[in-house]
């Protein structure tokens, strides 16, 4: 059965993807006011009804696939007894190995997000929701009585790797591998001016 649900996963995530590089072109080609989601689905191959079973407009399908920590990586990480820290960013690790594809996926939409603040507060309404995932796991080890605390740090670490990764997108050669590496260290020189408060 659970052969089944990550096959099925790999499978949504494929088409959710190839849905998200349609419109990356068209956005491209036409402008993103000028695109429809009639367009993209056309240019996927699927239906516009499949359309909407993956992404509820063209702006969320520019912006892509929303993915939670697997299954795997979360239950390792509410197992393990390491720093708080260094273990969330070794199950980011896990997670990143399954969402990161390719350096121009990010470049296209960072291009894409200065023609229209609607995609920037899609993008934001992202980075919350993962900022909320994030808050969720840390409560498995913080305790539900430091809530605002695992809220806090996961609204930090979710922005960290967004612009890491947004870094990491213009940079050629830095490797998928070193997002994790240097999102610590920006989280580290964080704290280290946040004492010199």
């Amino acid at each position: 059965m659970a052969i089944k649900s990550t096959l099925e996963s790999r499978r949504r995530l494929q088409t959710s993807r190839k849905i998200q590089w349609a419109a990356l072109k068209l956005a491209l080609r036409y402008g993103y006011d000028d695109m429809t989601t009639e367009m993209i689905a056309a240019a996927a191959g699927i239906s516009q009804r499949t359309f909407f079973n993956y992404y509820p407009n063209k702006g969320a399908a520019i912006i892509g696939p929303s993915t939670g920590f697997d299954d795997q990586a979360a239950a390792w990480f509410r197992a393990s007894s390491g720093s708080l820290l260094a273990d969330l960013l070794q199950a980011l690790y896990q997670h990143l190995a399954n969402i990161v594809v390719d350096h121009s996926t990010p470049q296209v939409i960072g291009e894409l997000l200065g023609t229209s603040p609607e995609l920037q507060r899609i993008l934001d309404g992202v980075l919350k929701q993962f900022g909320n995932q994030i808050a969720d796991l840390l409560v498995t080890r913080m305790g539900k009585e430091a809530r605002r605390d695992a809220e806090l740090l996961g609204t930090v670490v979710s922005h960290a790797l967004g612009n890491t990764i947004c870094s990491w997108a213009n940079d050629q050669a830095m490797s998928a591998n070193s997002i994790i590496e240097v999102s610590s260290s920006r989280l580290q020189a964080l704290r280290g001016n946040l004492a010199l408060i």
